[in-house]
């Protein structure tokens, strides 16, 4: 049976509220941590294409809210049901918003707004959390029935198996992937979150472009993220900046998993295709592979592709041009133009933190934190069905001591300004020894 690779990170209710601060509905972040690691904070800016190219999202559905409804052009399922997202994590719906939400002040800001349309495919059953190989070759030739009317260049699959399809549904499988690069559609999918083992099925395949997951802070590989020989393409993954698909609160790290990296290089390499139709998909992933020795680095490809003018039309759009002059391709994560009178930043940088047993007693420990920021921390806990926020603790210091309830897995911190909630920065999250990541249905989504 199928598994979909996402490893969604909840907030649980156990966490002690030692200072409760009032709740305020953070703002939409325009550039994203994955769209500067990924060198493609210019695409959502840049000029739209004449003719926007269909990524095929074979998935749970798609719902429709303000980051998904200007972008999905069809929503379609193969028991012919209703389209809409029946994943509990709604896991279609936030692929969706992670290829293609617009900035639009709601949600996130995906990878390709404008410059692709979304064709959603739904191949779970209501009800189901799994599904058999045969399904994903019906959502594959799907996806190439629509071909023609909505002109789809890629298909994204963030599902997979470590064990190979066998028999008929095998053969369907590859068939459908072969029919696929046959008539200039690729297909893409998520390596899978098997803590480093090999690279899961459809992935594995020679045809399919797979994707693995790499951190947004150092460009590591996500811990969680299959590797090896088969891995052919790394993309954002971890410490992304994400939203709830119900509510569209911004939220940092909302969700991580080979399923975000896949969605953001299959809209990257369908956003390429948009620009340049007539390159074959072969072509295109060549540019993507080869950008940045296997890391996703869309401004490279784009510029190796001979669209240059597109790169630097998206830069000079981008909402901090102006602010920060010659940004661009060398934004750093966090990196802002300093402004005031005392030269402090216009928004703080995620904090570099670790957890240390000191005397026998949990510790969160923040290096170089700034003298005018407070710390805010949260626990976290794993409960796919569910996720609830309580603030844990406000902190001044460089250190604190932290006591957690059995239930909590990880602690995420970020640095706010009580007087200025515009320069609140971005959530870093810290794994609590010896928990690990849970083997969760939300994980099973690639």
């Amino acid at each position: 049976m199928v598994r979909i690779w996402q490893f969604t990170s909840s907030v649980t209710l156990a966490c002690a509220v030692l200072a409760l601060l009032g709740a305020r509905a953070d703002a939409e972040t325009t550039i994203t941590t994955q769209a500067v690691a990924d060198d493609g904070a210019f695409l959502p800016y840049a000029p739209p294409p004449s003719q926007p190219a269909g990524l095929c999202l074979v998935d749970t559905g798609v719902n429709l809210n303000p980051g998904t409804q200007g972008e999905v052009v069809e929503r379609t399922a193969i028991d012919g049901g209703s389209g809409n997202d029946v994943s509990p994590e709604a896991h279609g719906t936030l692929m969706a918003m992670m290829a293609a939400a617009p900035a639009n002040g709601w949600g996130m800001v995906g990878t390709a707004p404008g410059a692709i349309r979304i064709v959603s495919v739904r191949i779970l059953e209501s009800g189901h959390d799994t599904f058999p190989f045969s399904s994903y070759a019906a959502g594959i030739s799907e996806c190439l029935q629509l071909r023609a009317r909505d002109d789809i260049k890629v298909v994204n699959l963030s599902l997979g198996d470590a064990e190979a399809p066998a028999g008929k549904d095998g053969e369907a499988l590859a068939n459908a992937v072969e029919k696929a690069n046959d008539r200039g559609v690729a297909v893409v999918a998520a390596a899978g979150n098997d803590e480093g083992g090999p690279v899961e099925y459809p992935a594995a395949y020679p045809l399919v472009l797979s994707v693995g997951a790499t951190d947004t802070v150092g460009g590591a590989l996500c811990s969680f993220s299959s590797k090896g020989e088969a891995l052919r393409l790394t993309a954002p993954g971890c410490d992304l900046d994400g939203a709830d698909p119900l509510t569209g609160a911004p939220d940092y790290d909302y969700s991580q998993g080979t399923s975000e990296a896949s969605a953001i290089a299959a809209a990257a390499l369908a956003a390429l295709d948009s620009y340049r139709p007539e390159v074959s998909p072969q072509a295109s992933e060549g540019y993507l592979t080869a950008a940045h020795g296997g890391a996703l680095d869309i401004a490279q490809a784009f510029r190796n592709a001979g669209l240059g003018n597109i790169v630097a039309a998206g830069e000079a759009a981008e909402p901090d041009a102006q602010a920060a002059p010659g940004a661009g391709s060398q934004k750093s994560p966090g990196s802002v133009a300093p402004s005031g009178p005392m030269g402090f930043l216009t928004s703080f940088k995620r904090p570099r933190a670790r957890l240390e047993r000191i005397t026998g007693r949990l510790t969160l420990v923040l290096v170089g934190r700034p003298s005018e920021a407070r710390a805010q921390v949260r626990c976290l806990g794993y409960r796919p069905r569910s996720r609830h926020l309580s603030t844990l603790r406000t902190i001044t210091g460089a250190f604190t001591t932290l006591a957690l309830p059995a239930g909590a897995t990880a602690v995420s911190v970020r640095y706010t300004d009580p007087y200025d909630v515009e320069r609140d920065g971005p959530w870093a999250t810290l794994m609590v020894s010896g928990t690990g990541k849970p083997r969760a249905k939300g994980r099973q989504r690639k």
